[in-house]
């Protein structure tokens, strides 16, 4: 869990309507919501053998029974504004899920990070 991200989505609206935002999973009851992780960690920037700065890479992955495209611009809006970077290539295909009736639609975004040392 990211406490950035979870305080930024925290009482996230998309035109009026409330969308929960969860970590990993979703035990609600509303027919949208979005579940985020974090997909990937990768090596960005090595000095003298060791690793100094790394990616983080976080799936957001949103769930509708109607239009995802206003909710995939509101959560770009908010993760830019947090210093994220849009991983536009790692998206997901436009999916729907016969059998549940879920518009399922997948955006990734990125973030450098650096490496701490202790001492």
């Amino acid at each position: 869990m990211n406490k950035k991200i979870e305080k930024a989505f925290a009482g996230f609206t998309v035109n009026g309507k409330a969308v929960p935002v969860k970590f990993l999973q979703y035990m609600g009851k509303s027919d949208t919501y979005v579940v985020y992780y974090e997909s990937d960690s990768q090596g960005a920037l090595y000095g003298d053998d060791e690793l100094l700065n790394y990616v983080s890479y976080y799936d957001f992955s949103i769930y509708t029974k109607g239009n995802y495209k206003p909710i995939v611009e509101a959560i770009k809006s908010i993760m830019l504004g947090l210093g994220f970077t849009w991983c536009m290539s790692r998206d997901s295909a436009d999916m729907y899920e016969a059998d549940t009736g879920y518009y399922h639609k997948v955006i990734c975004f990125a973030i450098e990070r650096s490496e701490e040392k202790n001492g």
